[in-house]
């Protein structure tokens, strides 16, 4: 326990420190937000906040690797801090320069391909049927699944980042929920022991930064985040469940992260379904997000994220709970 602690504590102060300073920086190169169209912010809001979150999860990572001998700089968490700098990077350039979504698309395929490189795929999943065999091994497909799950986690945090405290309180969530999963965790194998250690500290990390971000971004936010910080938690949070929840041979296990982000994967399930009923470009921003039909029913910013952190939270609680009893 002693590195997620670590890794919690150094994330959250270095986030809490550095996020000032990426509000100046993002003033200072003008990548700011502008109110209109689908944002419901009042007033110019500086982006880029990401690079707080992003600082501050490489270094808590970095210092639990270096003080704690339990947690070794492995190729699998190389090829997530790699492919998370790659999402990082084009997204970065994505809130100054608003690049073609193709591009984006491919660098989070490109960022999904490194961590399937090293061995980071979703390789079977549970028969829930359980007819003389309790996994359905996915072979080759193996690749498409985990590259979809990357691709859907990520863009689907990034949706969500459509209110001041959004996407950020629903990483935090997401991430305390893998943290909590990967402690109870125990195997005498030790890679696996190894993988549960690595989990513990990914998403420790990114609850630290996640939190000490927040301090700003709490409605009303003097920064967001932007593509950078959106897609780089999607990122890390879609590969980390990939270490954690689909190395273990139950549904439980599985349905944990699910469960977690369930709010914000079916919402958007919900509005893509509806863009392509409406044969609406599927990247094309609208207003039909859960935040906004809450919005529009006349809670405040707060109210809609006490009720939406509150439903995230629960479905978490209940994942966890199933998880914890069937173990």
């Amino acid at each position: 326990m002693t590195a997620p602690v670590l890794a919690i504590l150094i994330a959250l102060v270095v986030s809490f420190l550095l996020t000032p300073l990426a509000r100046r920086l993002a003033c200072r190169c003008e990548v700011i937000d502008h109110p209109g169209g689908r944002r419901v912010h009042e007033r110019p809001t500086p982006r880029w906040g990401g690079i707080a979150i992003y600082a501050a999860f490489m270094t808590a990572v970095g210092a639990a690797v270096a003080i704690s001998p339990d947690v070794r700089l492995d190729a699998q968490m190389i090829s997530i801090l790699a492919g998370g700098t790659i999402v990082a990077i084009v997204g970065l350039l994505d809130d100054k320069f608003e690049l073609p979504a193709a591009l984006q698309a491919i660098a989070i395929i490109a960022a999904a391909a490194i961590v399937i490189y090293t061995g980071v795929r979703v390789r079977y999943i549970t028969n829930p049927f359980d007819t003389g065999s309790p996994l359905i091994w996915l072979n080759m497909w193996s690749i498409p699944v985990t590259v979809i799950w990357i691709f859907g986690v990520t863009k689907t945090i990034d949706l969500m980042d459509g209110i001041d405290g959004l996407a950020a309180g629903i990483s935090a969530i997401a991430a305390a929920t893998l943290l909590v999963m990967a402690v109870q965790m125990h195997s005498p194998q030790p890679d696996l022991a190894r993988s549960f250690g690595m989990v513990a500290v990914l998403a420790a990390a990114l609850l630290g930064a996640s939190l000490g971000f927040l301090r700003y971004n709490f409605p009303p936010a003097s920064i967001f985040m932007g593509t950078i910080g959106a897609q780089f938690m999607g990122f890390v949070i879609a590969s980390t469940s990939i270490i954690g929840a689909f190395k273990l041979a139950t549904l439980v296990a599985v349905a944990v992260p699910l469960l977690a982000l369930a709010v914000p994967i079916l919402d958007t399930a919900f509005v893509v379904l509806r863009r392509f009923i409406n044969r609406r470009p599927l990247h094309q921003p609208d207003k039909t997000h859960v935040h906004h039909r809450l919005l529009d029913r006349g809670l405040t910013p707060r109210q809609t994220l006490i009720v939406i952190y509150g439903m995230t939270a629960l479905l978490s609680g209940i994942g966890l709970t199933l998880f914890v009893w069937t173990r």
